[in-house]
């Protein structure tokens, strides 16, 4: 049909082809993603590495799952080394540990942007001990190849160089030099926009001349006024800049909403205004920082000078917003020198306390579980501090924050001292509760497959460059150009700065790893852990806490002055208990114990029997602690030998003691064995003074309410001519009639609590 488009038949890949058993298809493939900077994520780069490449992957022969995405490297430049980039460490381990056949990349600076090639040959000797190739869309490189790998060896280190070469010579020469030049000359370049400014970004004016104020500041009304404003009351607190930012916050004026569009609007058409980077709105306002206000109050911009890189580079650059006697009286209470650099000669800073900046040598006892301990405040985790009260002459946990007007507030604080004490039980508690040696190793030893792939990663680039060092060494045998010598000389520098900086970090990862080693000792020996705490130095009871303790969360709460306290351990797991405002006499109920209680209180344990499965606790806390499990009016026991202030031990000593008095058991808890005594005699008829014999430390009200609950309160039981009393025990009716005993068929002597009288 004449006119018609004319398609062109579909082509496969025109990359170079793939043949039968190249490509290591067997082996998964990891596929690599790399972005600058943060402000390149999400655009056309970042589709093609991880949706397009993938793909490509695909059509190659690798299955889906086989296909390892690595994509922890967003932001991150390509001229930082292996070990500095956590996906490439991730990429580097996978191919020493010969876990991936292949590595694909959308091209080769994605993997290196290395000017000294250090780097990017100690990746190509990994690849080629391990036989893993290196694919992109236009090439496939086989390092390892005895034919084509010195070939693909070096046009990857030419393309990797490329990359650096346009990295150092177009990007930080040509770009940043053409950028440094314009700024020089007082010209807006991007970025943050002073407050009260914008910038006129019309390079010719409506006549058709160029504008001589093309990319400098003018004044933005709107934002001008509030900095005057700034600087006057910062002069008239007399140089207070706290004061300044309390009174600002309570009275104004605050800048307009940067997030509303109506203020976008009054920009004037070919003008450049922006909300100020990292200004955040504090109590529903925008306002300066501290950090902020400061630089506001000594910044030469609002003079009309223009400053880069911390020198005056034009003066009389654009309109002023501050009069210069007003800029200077708040410049004078702060900086201590000129504009110029010289000595500031009005330098007249605003007197305030004096703080003694000699550390006293202070024998206290030192907080255990600093940096673990924290709230969080309006979502913010604050963690506490050790500060020194002096009045108690203790260090305390404290926790501040910063309030709407950047002043310091405090949120509750307690004495480390007995904070660590409950701490240390909760821990104790811990061990001993979970110690298990296959527990131990997953949570301690876990660390150590880290440390084994940070070793190994770090041994390998150190082996590589020694090796090449070697080369050059050897090299500087054969060379006779003087130019060639120095090039060598250069290359050996570099790689001896790495070389230095490889064994520092082995170095230092030695000495974590020996610290470690000497945790899964003590790991492994729980109970010498336990043991020797109290001998054991602070760094390393701080170790051990980090070992098990992920964060200790204190949320404190109006009643009472008390806190909640929830412990986060690193098992996932997660205690809580109430912290009180003072606890000098006061010990924490740990969960193991709270659930003793609660058993016991189940099976209706005696008072004696609570007491002793709580040694450590007097009664009147277990009362009180039960009383919270099973409410008040829920928990009775009778009888109660033991007093209120006495724990167990106290009980045994006044119960040994020669002038002890057997205390009375009327209205004990009836037990299963008198129950199913009982039971048997009234089966066989006994009488009234037959049971009360049998039962000698009850009174006859306390059996015959029994004997109802069992049998009904008609069941009759046979009297004596002379009944006994309602509140009588057998002891004290046969005192009253002592001729009755012999008309019992139970021997009184056996059952009677009765002392001989002298």
């Amino acid at each position: 049909m004449p006119g018609a488009k004319k398609y062109k038949p579909q082509r496969g890949d025109v990359s170079s082809p793939v043949q039968p058993g190249m490509l290591p298809t067997d082996r998964p493939i990891a596929v690599y993603y790399r972005q600058s900077s943060m402000k390149q994520v999400g655009n056309i780069s970042t589709d093609m590495q991880q949706i397009d490449l993938p793909r490509y992957v695909i059509s190659l022969g690798w299955d889906q799952h086989d296909i390892v995405l690595i994509d922890k490297d967003e932001g991150v430049s390509g001229a930082k080394s292996i070990d500095e980039r956590e996906g490439m460490s991730r990429l580097f381990d996978l191919i020493l540990t010969r876990k991936i056949g292949a590595v694909a990349v959308q091209a080769e600076d994605r993997l290196f942007r290395d000017e000294t090639q250090i780097q990017v040959n100690v990746f190509i000797d990994a690849c080629v001990k391990n036989d893993v190739r290196v694919l992109t869309p236009y090439f496939k490189y086989n390092f390892a190849d005895k034919h084509e790998g010195p070939y693909h060896r070096l046009l990857f280190r030419m393309r990797a160089e490329q990359a650096a070469d346009f990295l150092n010579s177009y990007v930080r020469g040509r770009l940043y030099a053409a950028k440094e030049r314009m700024l020089r000359q007082g010209m807006w370049m991007g970025g943050n926009i002073n407050l009260g400014y914008m910038v006129d970004d019309r390079k010719m004016l409506s006549s058709g001349i160029p504008n001589p104020n093309w990319r400098k500041y003018q004044p933005f009304e709107p934002c001008a006024q509030v900095v005057i404003k700034i600087f006057e009351t910062f002069v008239m607190l007399g140089g207070n800049q706290r004061g300044t930012l309390r009174y600002l916050h309570d009275n104004g004026p605050h800048f307009p909403d940067f997030d509303n569009p109506d203020l976008l609007r009054e920009v004037p058409p070919g003008f450049i205004s922006a909300k100020p980077m990292r200004m955040l709105k504090r109590g529903g306002i925008y306002m300066v920082g501290s950090v902020s206000l400061q630089n506001m109050l000594t910044n030469a911009v609002y003079l009309g000078h223009w400053v880069f890189k911390d020198r005056v580079v034009q003066w009389d650059n654009h309109p002023a917003i501050i009069p210069e006697d007003l800029f200077y009286q708040a410049f004078n209470y702060i900086s201590p020198y000129t504009l110029d650099g010289t000595p500031n000669e009005d330098y007249t800073p605003r007197l305030g306390r004096r703080h003694s900046t000699k550390k006293k040598k202070r024998d206290a006892y030192e907080p255990i579980y600093l940096g673990l301990v924290g709230s969080y405040h309006e979502s913010n985790w604050r963690g506490a501090t050790a500060s020194w009260t002096t009045g108690m002459q203790a260090y305390a946990y404290t926790v501040n924050y910063l309030d709407t007007a950047d002043n310091q507030q405090h949120l509750w604080s307690r004495r480390s001292d007995y904070f660590d004490r409950i701490i240390n039980e909760m821990l104790f508690a811990k061990l001993k509760a979970t110690f298990d040696h296959e527990v131990w190793e997953e949570v301690l030893i876990s660390a150590g497959d880290d440390f084994d792939k940070e070793q190994r990663m770090l041994q390998h680039q150190l082996g590589a460059v020694e090796q090449k060092m070697s080369t050059l060494l050897d090299n500087f045998s054969y060379v006779q150009s003087q130019t060639l010598a120095q090039a060598l000389e250069r290359q050996f520098a570099d790689h001896e700065q790495e070389k230095e900086r490889l064994e520092r970090k082995l170095h230092d990862l030695q000495q974590r790893i020996d610290q470690q080693e000497s945790l899964i000792a003590l790991a492994q020996q729980a109970e010498n852990v336990l043991q020797n705490w109290d001998q054991m130095p602070l760094i390393e009871k701080r170790a051990v806490a980090q070992v098990f303790i992920e964060r200790i969360v204190v949320t404190q709460t109006d009643k009472y002055r008390v806190a909640d306290v929830e412990i986060r351990w690193r098992d996932e797991s997660v205690d809580e208990f109430v912290l009180p405002w003072s606890a000098k006499s006061w010990t924490l109920w740990l969960p193991a114990e709270v659930e003793t209680l609660r058993k016991l209180i189940e099976q209706k344990a005696t008072q004696e029997e609570i007491s002793a499965a709580l040694p450590n606790r007097n009664w009147r806390a277990i009362r009180i602690k039960a009383y919270e499990i099973i409410g008040k009016r829920s928990f009775h026991i009778s009888p109660k030998p033991i007093r209120e202030d006495e724990t167990y031990a106290d009980y045994i000593e006044r119960m040994e003691r020669a002038d002890w008095k057997q205390p009375r058991k009327t209205g004990s808890r009836w037990v299963e064995e008198e129950i199913e005594m009982l039971e048997n005699m009234l089966d066989e008829g006994a009488t009234q003074l037959d049971l009360c014999a049998a039962l000698p430390h009850r009174s006859w009200a306390k059996i015959r309410k029994k004997i109802t609950q069992l049998r009904g309160k008609d069941f009759k039981v046979t009297k004596p001519h002379v009944p006994m009393k309602q509140h009588e025990t057998i002891d004290q009716y046969l005192e009253r009639h002592p001729e009755q005993a012999v008309t019992m068929n139970l021997s009184v002597s056996k059952n009677s609590s009765r002392r001989t009288r002298n």
